[in-house]
């Protein structure tokens, strides 16, 4: 195997939560673990919802939590001459088609391919851009939860109707433009990879590996985010939610939830590899 790379990718869109610094450790223990390189990657694409000053925040945090890149940061909105470029190939290989279905029209379930029969025809500038992705594979063997069978998600957009690229498409090409190695991440991210698998080969292009840990969800089943409203993270007080990881993971002989962000983390790499440390499930409840 090459020399792993991971990489942590948080949207600047708010602070950071309790779950967003469950995903930023699990990543970073893997990585050091593997003796491999961690990178930070600012998804940063939606020029609507994001700010530097997000960005920053959630970069100070990280420092504060004691999880520093290895390599300079990377920021998704410096790219999009390379997104670009990449969509042009996929549009060379008469794989996309616009969509002009409005988000009312389309059922809960899988896009139905409603204008799929638009394939091949010059693409309208106001419509979405979708793939025709009837030969994805469903099936993939994920480093923490094993073999993966999920349903099919139907033609996917890889350009908004805004015209912002989606996070699909920019993030198949981020890891390779990275040399990713290894995705480490929340579960609820688990149907994104089999698009971006798809992606990466459609560019031909080598897919890294997956491995997808529980997200937290507070007691109405809930996941933490930045759309539910998240309480953001304490800086001052790293321990308070490191000691919470801890819980939720029925770890013993913790430190004290006072004890520095320095301790912690040699406490959390003490203990091996971090996939022993992740049950099979697709969630944790949090209080």
């Amino acid at each position: 195997m090459d020399k792993y790379r991971g990489r942590f990718a948080p949207s600047a869109t708010g602070p950071l939560h309790l779950g967003s610094v469950f995903a930023a450790l699990i990543s970073f223990l893997d990585a050091r673990y593997h003796n491999g390189v961690w990178l930070v990657r600012i998804d940063d694409l939606d020029r609507f919802r994001c700010s530097s000053e997000h960005a920053e925040s959630i970069l100070q945090c990280l420092l504060s939590f004691g999880m520093e890149p290895d390599e300079p940061v990377i920021y998704q909105s410096e790219r999009l001459n390379q997104y670009a470029k990449k969509f042009i190939k996929l549009k060379e290989s008469g794989q996309l088609y616009s969509c002009l279905c409005s988000r009312k029209s389309l059922p809960k379930s899988a896009y139905p391919g409603s204008c799929r029969s638009r394939k091949g025809q010059p693409l309208i500038s106001d419509a979405s851009v979708r793939i025709d992705s009837q030969a994805l594979n469903l099936c993939f063997e994920d480093i923490y939860q094993g073999r993966i069978q999920l349903e099919h998600p139907g033609d996917f957009i890889i350009k908004r109707r805004d015209g912002l690229f989606s996070y699909q498409l920019a993030c198949a090409i981020d890891e390779h433009i990275d040399g990713i190695t290894q995705v480490i991440r929340g579960s609820d991210l688990l149907p994104s990879t089999v698009m971006q698998k798809f992606i990466a080969a459609e560019l031909n292009q080598i897919a890294p590996s997956y491995g997808h840990f529980p997200v937290l969800t507070d007691r109405s089943g809930e996941k933490f985010s930045k759309q539910s409203f998240a309480r953001a993270t304490d800086t001052n007080q790293p321990g308070l939610s490191f000691y919470k990881i801890a819980e939720l993971l029925l770890l013993s002989d913790s430190p004290k939830p006072s004890a520095p962000s320095t301790e912690w983390i040699g406490y959390f790499l003490s203990l091996g590899n971090p996939a022993g440390l992740i049950p099979r499930t697709y969630s944790l409840t949090a209080n």
